[in-house]
């Protein structure tokens, strides 16, 4: 593998040099070259799971509190997890990296 300059050389063998002069943690990429890790949203991660197909999953709205107000078959309706709409798979995958948790 050809590198370009000393820069490139020193980070390769250092890979820990570029996350302290960024302040980013990075990973090496296939190219060889260092890029920035993607981070992983906390928010969608703790909201959202993946199936084995690729489905995300969320635990439904409205049953955390003044529940009395609903009928017994519309809060029984509402337990357990359903999968999100299609429209909004997309955007969490991209912000759980693929990663079910």
């Amino acid at each position: 593998m050809a590198f370009n300059d000393a820069r490139d050389n020193y980070f390769w063998l250092h890979s820990n040099s570029m996350q302290i002069l960024t302040g980013q943690p990075t990973c090496r990429l296939k190219n060889g070259t260092m890029g920035t890790k993607i981070k992983t949203h906390k928010g969608t991660k703790k909201r959202f799971r993946l199936t084995a197909t690729g489905k995300a999953m969320h635990r439904q709205s409205g049953t955390s509190h003044l529940a009395n107000g609903l009928s017994k078959k519309r809060r029984r309706n509402l337990r357990g997890t359903t999968a999100v709409d299609p429209c909004m798979e997309k955007t969490i995958h991209a912000a759980l990296n693929g990663n079910s948790y």
